[in-house]
């Protein structure tokens, strides 16, 4: 699996993954530091995951050398315009960029990760692609809050120093551009676009309720960065735990029953934790732990459904996307009703609940499809 060309992406998806976790591991106590609202904090991820959307429907024949200049480009715009905030249109537009980036990055990314690997090793390769998020993250939060104890601009400083390394590595990738139809790409993946889109709506859980709920435990950069860091390592313990044997029994989907239940109630479980650093700690440890599981499966359950990736991501980004912005929309609203939000966690939780339940109507009643 791993041949020259394999190496090389996965060396510039690393740094990639670095540079963006880096910088924005802080953002939330940077953000609450500049005088913004828990819900505008909120917001600023529907903002995010909505120029996603949108970038889906006009980006239609993307190029991988071109794709991925412009996305460090725009993340570079977006730590510019954050650097110094002076108002909230400076706010929304660095979110606007934010978006762009990370849809420039992905879109690519996702197509030519899977060319690059075998069909029977798939669940190893995509547990390489969902560790490099949590192993990154156990070290970046830490010490950007370390640097940010000094002085915060040398986390920009430092940002931008990364910068520069990754623009660098685009070049020793092999280019890489397809073209693809909005309407064909949401027609082919009717097989799990359904759960995609439950998938996009919880996941308002681990971008914006989780990490915008803790500015209300914990709201120093230094501190906030052990936690995410805390967060991160137990990610990273869980992240290879299904790969190589979900490939040798070629039954990934299996384990979604047992996976989204137990986050579902997870879910339901933080309204008790609200008031309790402890409880919130043990909680958002178990869904960090599960996370990269969770995230493994969903993705290989695409792979392996749909062999034209060319397709198969556009339209996996279009209801992951639509349903991160239902989701973080949900939140808001939430933050915005109430003074300690507990409402979310329950909505988020039916939602997931949502899933093993359609995945059982969709295979055993109605019996229209059958995933590995």
């Amino acid at each position: 699996m791993y041949v020259r060309e394999f190496r090389a992406l996965l060396l510039f998806y690393f740094s990639y993954i670095f540079f963006v976790t880096f910088s924005r591991s802080l953002l939330p106590t940077y953000f609450l530091k500049e005088g913004f609202s828990f819900k505008e904090i909120v917001a600023s991820g529907g903002i995010i995951f909505l120029a996603q959307l949108i970038c889906l429907f006009i980006f239609k024949k993307p190029s991988l050398l071109i794709a991925w200049r412009f996305s460090l480009i725009a993340w570079l715009i977006f730590i510019l315009l954050v650097v110094r905030l002076e108002n909230h249109l400076q706010f929304y537009l660095a979110m606007i960029a934010n978006g762009i980036s990370i849809f420039l990055f992905f879109i690519v990314y996702n197509v030519i990760h899977f060319d690059y690997t075998p069909q029977n090793r798939r669940g190893e390769s995509t547990a390489v692609m969902v560790a490099f998020g949590p192993i990154i993250s156990i070290i970046a939060p830490f010490a950007a809050g370390i640097l940010a104890q000094i002085k915060f601009s040398l986390v920009w400083l430092v940002s931008g120093i990364v910068f520069i390394f990754c623009y660098y590595l685009t070049f020793l990738q092999k280019d890489f551009s397809y073209e693809y139809s909005i309407k064909k790409a949401l027609s082919y993946v009717a097989a799990t676009r359904i759960y995609v889109f439950l998938e996009g709506i919880w996941e308002a859980m681990v971008f914006a309720v989780i990490p915008v709920y803790t500015l209300f435990f914990i709201n120093t950069p230094l501190n906030y960065g052990i936690f995410a860091s805390y967060l991160a390592l137990l990610g990273a313990i869980s992240s290879f735990i299904l790969g190589k044997f979900t490939d040798k029994i070629q039954k990934r989907a299996v384990f979604l029953y047992p996976v989204t239940v137990i986050m579902a109630v997870v879910t339901y479980l933080f309204p008790f934790a609200t008031e309790s650093l402890n409880l919130w700690i043990i909680l958002t440890g178990a869904i960090s732990f599960l996370l990269p599981i969770f995230w493994n499966l969903t993705i290989a359950m695409v792979v392996d459904t749909h062999q034209d990736l060319k397709l198969a991501m556009p339209g996996r980004e279009v209801f992951l996307s639509s349903g991160r912005t239902l989701g973080i929309l949900i939140a808001f609203i939430s933050f915005s009703l109430e003074k300690s939000p507990q409402i979310i966690f329950l909505v988020l939780g039916s939602v997931l609940l949502l899933f093993p339940i359609a995945l059982y109507w969709n295979t055993r009643i109605k019996k229209h499809y059958q995933y590995l």
